[in-house]
């Protein structure tokens, strides 16, 4: 039994020193965990524990999309947080819409629906996450946030969608395509 989702990785060494510059920015301003940046990713659908033998199943029901390299235009640009500001337990990189990635969305959930897999009720809401939120300091976290509202990060012309396998273990999560 495998922890799997489908989603595709963002080039960790083209956000790398906005990431190190948004720590130490927000160092006083909020503990959590720090996603690696290796570990950079957009997720089209979560699946959770997954039988070994369905694992294949996946595969080829998402035969179209995975494993080749889709163009696309990847603008990540300004910061974002879930659930809310007023209460913020994820810190993320937002990524602007794109159609691309709402087709592969789409098309994830219409063939894992057919597999049993539960749809999605939220809206598709492309984005990078950088740190799961334990505590902030609410009105500099307000502020630091808003200096970030049009900055463009990073743009990536290519993706691949890939059947990523995602390991808990006490030092963070490693994720590695399956």
């Amino acid at each position: 039994m495998k922890r799997i989702f489908i989603g595709s990785f963002i080039d960790s060494e083209g956000l790398k020193k906005h990431y190190t510059e948004i720590k130490k920015d927000f160092s006083g301003v909020l503990t959590g965990s720090w996603v690696k940046p290796e570990n950079f990713h957009i997720t089209y659908k979560f699946l959770g524990n997954v039988e070994d033998d369905k694992i294949e199943d996946i595969k080829n029901n998402l035969s179209e999309c995975i494993n080749k390299e889709i163009e696309t235009q990847i603008v990540v640009k300004g910061l974002g947080v879930f659930p809310n500001l007023d209460q913020p337990k994820v810190l993320y990189f937002k990524v602007e819409e794109n159609p691309v990635l709402t087709e592969i969305n789409k098309y994830v959930e219409n063939q894992m629906a057919s597999l049993g897999f539960k749809r999605e009720i939220k809206k598709f809401l492309p984005h990078i996450t950088i740190v799961r939120i334990k505590e902030v300091k609410q009105q500099s976290f307000l502020e630091k946030i808003k200096k970030y509202e049009d900055k463009v990060f990073f743009k990536q012309k290519i993706i691949t969608v890939d059947i990523i396998e995602s390991i808990l273990n006490p030092k963070g999560a490693v994720y590695k395509k399956v």
